[in-house]
């Protein structure tokens, strides 16, 4: 590097918001507790036999639901963009699920193997991911370190700068 040229060095990023941990923690027990419903209940029929998961009677149609949408907050917990966005829109339609099954569980039952706790269920779901995604920032903040050399090392300047980032 020559005198007087300056370079653009990352030196740290933020690793993850808490949105990426709280859409994490959802997905994993979505997916275990569709897992283990799945597992209990067999694959000889949809909506026939039930398994108690957490204190909710399971279908397999509803331990297959669990899964897709734990698989859905885990790949949003895997980057740091995105994840608001992923947060709100399954936050919302789990907190409308959830208030529909609640509402009206009869229906249901038949189907997801309950009615009242499986919308209480999603109901706080929903809640949780909704509270992930207005907690998480929609930027990312990253350190950048500016050098500047000046002949044979006489002079050396570091700088810290802070930029956001903003999430497209």
């Amino acid at each position: 590097m020559t005198a007087h040229q300056t370079r653009r060095v990352a030196v740290g990023r933020t690793r993850s918001t808490v949105g990426q941990i709280i859409a994490g923690i959802l997905g994993l027990m979505l997916v275990i507790a569709g897992g283990v419903a799945m597992a209990r209940v067999g694959f000889d029929s949809l909506t026939g036999d039930t398994a108690n998961v957490l204190g909710i009677d399971h279908t397999l149609a509803l331990g297959i639901v669990d899964v897709v949408v734990g698989l859905i907050f885990l790949s949003a917990a895997s980057a740091t963009f995105g994840v608001r966005g992923t947060l709100m829109s399954m936050g919302t339609m789990a907190v409308a699920f959830g208030a529909i099954v609640l509402i009206e569980p009869d229906p249901f039952v038949g189907f997801l193997g309950d009615g009242s706790p499986v919308g209480v269920f999603y109901l706080l779901i929903g809640v949780v991911s909704l509270i992930g995604a207005f907690a998480t920032p929609n930027y990312v903040r990253e350190e950048v370190r500016a050098e500047t050399e000046v002949e044979e090392d006489v002079v050396h300047e570091d700088r810290i700068h802070e930029d956001r980032i903003e999430e497209i």
